[in-house]
């Protein structure tokens, strides 16, 4: 679903019983405007990559994507996230992409040093 002209990603909960086995979702490159907070709402677990860069997204990281413990990638690039890097992504043992890349994060990154996450790729470059 990248490269459209996608506005909501509403339209894509009415398939939440496909969802139940989604291990795949890229809508980026759209014109999709939601508060992040709520960006994960109806997302199944199963999830692995989530992809919603270059879009609208705004605000900060929601704790729902805690739920998401199978997820392997996620790259919000090119959004207006604001706010700090949670502490809790190293709740995300699976995580090994995250690409947060020309927003508007700041502060410190957490240690992760004595934790079972195992990141392979981090990109925050280019924070307004």
């Amino acid at each position: 679903f990248s490269n459209n002209r996608f506005t909501s990603i509403q339209s894509f909960k009415k398939y939440k019983g496909s969802f139940q086995s989604l291990r795949f979702f890229d809508v980026s490159n759209n014109a999709i405007k939601i508060d992040a907070t709520n960006i994960f709402d109806n997302i199944t677990p199963t999830i692995e990559q989530f992809m919603v860069s270059k879009n609208e997204i705004y605000g900060s990281f929601p704790e729902s994507i805690n739920n998401l413990p199978k997820l392997r990638q996620l790259n919000m690039s090119s959004n207006s996230l604001s706010g700090t890097l949670p502490e809790w992504l190293n709740n995300l043992p699976e995580l090994r992409k995250f690409d947060v890349s020309s927003n508007a994060l700041s502060g410190k990154i957490s240690d992760f040093s004595e934790s079972t996450f195992i990141l392979r790729e981090l990109d925050m470059s280019n924070q307004t």
